[in-house]
């Protein structure tokens, strides 16, 4: 077979892409036939998250020695295999335990070196050594998880019997939910060779993936917001829909629509060739819902995510009320998609330093050990909060290893939302942490649905904090506002993007290719399904689905973000109730991982998974949040 063609890094394809706005004269905006230009420049020297960057020494001390690590892992899985094949049915169960117990830590060490890696690209995306070491990456984790496949194989080879019997042993109590799980795919694993013929064919995927990422990540555009021109990437140009000023958040909508339409065939591209194969695996092993695989990981019973999603769909009205409210309070006849999240009250800026204080306090006052794993992570610099050119959007945290603290990034804009950013992302770091005090590796990480619950948890926290703390009304009701649109932009808003991925998933799969027009029609008809007459949205947002990372990592995952917000404010509701009585048994879960199932675990906090009921009162709980902010409004 011929050698796969390399693959040319960005900072290898000189990029100038021309953009034309109408022809006249804006306060802010660019003018006309601007280039926009992919190469490395700094976003503005006035936010003050400028030099808030990641020290990734705690993950290697450079590329040539994550190199060297990839060579050592390598040799390390060969040797595992050549000793461990054959023997996980037959060792025993302190036998099995040994081998997974080498396992977890072999396991631990390839997600330090291999996050390294997406460290870099994800904060650079545009140098050759970055790029070079992200493919080595992909190439590495694609070979090893051959290698270590034969673990999961003959574990799932057993008779029921046979793995009966492992499950009851005491050995074997840290990893027997995980194991329990596993045996979930059995029907629908291939032999080995056929399954480590699929994995050699992953890193072309992942190309495709890194493709659509590099493309946003190195996106920028001269934007001028009434103060001059300065580099802007698509997250930045974003946050202004949350300005007050109504003609900047036009002008950066309809520039961001302008940049996408350059990039708009290839993320088109990236998406088609990415459900394709989802959709080819699918067929070859029989998996008969494409939900399936998310819901497995998630541990959700496809019935239980269709009651909520239908629950959900039942209360796009409680959104249609607000806008219309809030059309009125903006002297408006209807809102324009830019005015959704148009700051009502005050807005007011947040420095980096007193956003890290709010955050520590909020998450201190619950539990100082909270507080504890905040400060210590910005202490050893796991923390990335300054926009720039090279890094993707959005916000994350990775929880790397039993030995290594959660990484967390964000764009940090100096507004009141990203303190809430912040607190979320800390929400994800404190239960990563907190779960790997206890588990196995193996068994510290829930599915994406309940790993959302503790970050929406910390979230609404921050923002109870900071309603009840701020002196002044007019912010106070901001505040309110942003809860409850907050909310619906993941109870709503996500809800509608699963809805979105499910015809793009049953086009692609009756043959009909997933091009950036088709994409665009089924977007804008699931939107209209959640806005109704109540926004207006403009010509250029059927471009809306193309710079969403979701679709492209993990099929489905957006509906995690409702479920788990839907959960939280149930949460929250408990916790109010009795707040010394709750806080140790939200604890308990925390430092539970994944060792039991989503339903057994939310249950002693009086979340009850399989009760329609859960889903109202969860929503009596929104209207409550949309019922303040209607109030606040109603006050200024």
């Amino acid at each position: 077979m011929a050698a796969p063609m390399p693959t040319p890094t960005a900072s290898a394809i000189p990029r100038t892409i021309q953009c034309t706005r109408r022809d006249t004269r804006l306060k802010y905006g660019i003018a006309m036939n601007c280039e926009i230009r992919s190469r490395a420049v700094a976003v503005s020297s006035s936010l003050s998250a400028n030099g808030v960057r990641w020290d990734l020494s705690d993950l290697e001390p450079d590329a040539e020695q994550a190199r060297r690590e990839w060579d050592e892992l390598l040799a390390r899985a060969r040797d595992f295999a050549e000793r461990r094949r054959g023997t996980v049915g037959s060792s025993g169960p302190q036998g099995l335990r040994d081998l997974l117990d080498e396992l977890d830590q072999l396991a631990q060490d390839v997600a330090r070196v291999h996050f390294y890696a997406t460290a870099r690209e994800h904060t650079d995306a545009t140098d050759p050594e970055t790029n070079d070491l992200a493919t080595l990456a992909r190439d590495r984790g694609a070979d090893l998880e051959s290698m270590l496949l034969f673990v999961e194989l003959e574990w799932l080879a057993l008779d029921d019997v046979e793995a009966g019997a492992l499950l009851e042993a005491a050995e074997l109590e840290p990893y027997v939910h995980r194991l329990r799980v596993a045996r979930e795919e059995k029907p629908y694993i291939l032999s080995e060779g056929e399954e480590q013929a699929l994995n050699a064919r992953r890193p072309a995927i992942s190309a495709w993936e890194s493709l659509h990422g590099r493309e946003l990540a190195t996106l920028t555009v001269e934007f001028d917001r009434g103060d001059g021109p300065e580099p802007h990437t698509i997250d930045r140009l974003l946050s202004y829909v949350h300005h007050h000023d109504r003609e900047l958040r036009l002008a950066a909508l309809d520039v961001l629509y302008e940049m996408l339409e350059s990039v708009a065939d290839v993320q088109a591209a990236c998406y088609d060739a990415i459900v394709g194969d989802r959709l080819s695996l699918d067929r070859l092993r029989g998996i008969p819902d494409t939900m399936w695989p998310t819901n497995q990981r998630n541990e959700l019973d496809g019935a239980v995510v269709e009651a909520m999603m239908a629950a959900v769909e039942a209360h796009y009205a409680l959104g249609r009320r607000w806008f219309v409210r809030k059309a009125e309070v903006l002297g408006l006849d209807r809102l324009q998609l830019a005015d959704q999240y148009a700051p009502v009250g005050s807005d007011r800026r947040v420095e980096w330093t007193e956003a890290v204080g709010m955050v520590e306090d909020s998450l201190s006052d619950f539990e100082p050990r909270l507080g504890e794993i905040f400060r210590t992570c910005l202490e050893r610099g796991h923390v990335d909060a300054e926009p720039r050119p090279g890094k993707v959007g959005g916000a994350y945290c990775n929880s790397v290893s039993k030995t290594v603290l959660p990484y967390v990034l964000l764009n940090y804009t100096d507004q009141l939302r990203d303190v809430v950013t912040l607190a979320h992302e800390f929400g994800h770091a404190v239960h990563g942490t907190l779960a790997l005090e206890r588990q196995t590796y193996r068994s510290y990480h829930t599915g994406i649905a309940l790993a959302e619950v503790p970050s929406t948890f910390a979230q609404l926290l921050a923002v109870e904090r900071l309603i009840d703390q701020e002196e002044d009304p007019s912010t106070r009701v901001m505040l309110l506002a942003d809860r409850a649109e907050g909310a619906m932009a993941s109870i709503f808003r996500q809800t509608m993007m699963a809805r979105f991925e499910a015809r793009a998933y049953a086009a692609r799969s009756e043959g009909k290719a997933l091009t950036r027009d088709r994409l665009a029609e089924m977007w804008i008809e699931e939107n209209v399904r959640y806005y109704a007459d109540s926004i207006e949205l403009p010509e250029g947002y059927r471009l809306g689905w193309s710079y969403i990372p979701h679709f492209i990592h993990v099929r489905f995952y957006t509906y995690a973000y409702a479920f788990a917000h839907l959960a939280a404010f149930s949460l929250l509701a408990r916790y109010r109730e009795d707040p010394e009585r709750f806080a140790p048994g939200y604890l308990e879960f925390l430092a539970s991982g994944a060792s039991r199932s989503p339903h057994d675990l939310l249950a002693p906090l009086g979340v009850d998974l399989r009760d329609p009921q859960t889903w109202a009162l969860a929503f009596a709980e929104f209207d409550r949040c949309i019922g303040e902010a209607e109030e606040g409004v109603a006050a200024l």
